[in-house]
């Protein structure tokens, strides 16, 4: 996803929030959404949608907020052709360790057909912990067994580091051009 912005505009705009209103809620939304993100909260976007909603003078839907910015998000992120080709070309199992939360993780696999190139999803929310703890590394190494791990993340830190200090391998992708490279590491 190249611009989370206009994912957000997207869906203040298909719940009618514009101008001030929409800086305002948008402000609220950010500083919920971390803090309840952060503490692994169970519902960290309507959450934000509620504390967003208590800042302006006219009520939002936070379901629908929610329910936009979900479809913001799907229809604003974009699977280069490599992913699926490179996926499908593996011959081993395959799991998606996310800090993302489950349903959202789990929709947006299945929204771009990458689903049933997926094994396992773990999230942060299942194991109790962000990348980089070891605890969804731990957790995802329970859940699909194997000889040797390999990691293929975008955050050098959550994804590449948080690996190697469980003891995986690790390879950095910043983008789609990265992906052919990565795959040869692998």
């Amino acid at each position: 996803m190249n611009d989370y912005g206009a994912v957000l505009e997207r869906a203040c705009g298909a719940v009618g929030l514009t101008g001030a209103a929409e800086t305002s809620f948008l402000a609220a939304y950010h500083e919920t959404f971390s803090s309840r993100f952060d503490a692994l909260a169970s519902e960290p976007y309507r959450d934000a949608a509620r504390a967003g909603n208590e800042t302006i003078d006219r009520s939002v839907d936070p379901n629908a907020f929610v329910d936009a910015l979900f479809d913001a998000e799907c229809v604003g992120s974009r699977v280069p052709a490599v992913v699926h080709e490179t996926l499908a070309g593996l011959d081993h199992p395959v799991g998606v360790l996310t800090n993302g939360l489950s349903e959202w993780q789990t929709a947006k696999l299945a929204h771009h057909g990458l689903d049933e190139h997926v094994d396992e999803i773990v999230t942060s929310e299942a194991a109790g912990a962000h990348k980089p703890d070891p605890a969804p590394f731990a957790v995802a190494a329970e859940r699909l067994p194997a000889t040797e791990r390999w990691l293929v993340g975008d955050d050098r830190t959550a994804d590449v580091a948080g690996a190697r200090d469980a003891g995986w391998r690790a390879v950095h992708v910043d983008g789609p051009a990265s992906v052919p490279e990565a795959v040869e590491q692998l």
